[in-house]
């Protein structure tokens, strides 16, 4: 297993979204999604970019060495009981809205 393997799994399950919610808002069937958190199949890079958006984070994280490193990276939990799939792309929307103006702060900080 992989550190995306398990940082995937991880970030699902601290955001309490099931496999079949993830798979429905990636357009895939649910064992793909077993399949990427396990390592049995790696997950493509447009999977891994619609992922950080819903999660709301850099897409680097996924390429962390440990996921303590991950970990500092999270940004916005939104947790809810019932949602759908219109709610998810809201809210990976926003998230990456959220990730863009933290970018943005961060160079102006660094050039004042």
């Amino acid at each position: 297993m992989t550190n995306a393997d398990t940082i995937i799994r991880t970030l699902r399950e601290k955001f309490g979204y099931s496999q079949e919610v993830v798979a429905n808002f990636l357009g895939v069937k649910r064992e793909m999604i077993s399949y990427y958190e396990t390592g049995a199949r790696e997950a493509p890079l447009e999977v891994l970019e619609k992922l950080a958006d819903l999660f709301g984070v850099d897409l680097d994280i996924f390429f962390s060495d440990t996921m303590e490193a991950a970990s500092t990276e999270l940004a916005f939990a939104f947790r809810a009981n019932e949602f759908n799939e219109k709610d998810l792309e809201s809210i990976a929307a926003f998230r990456r809205v959220i990730k863009n103006y933290q970018r943005i702060t961060n160079l102006e900080g660094k050039n004042a």
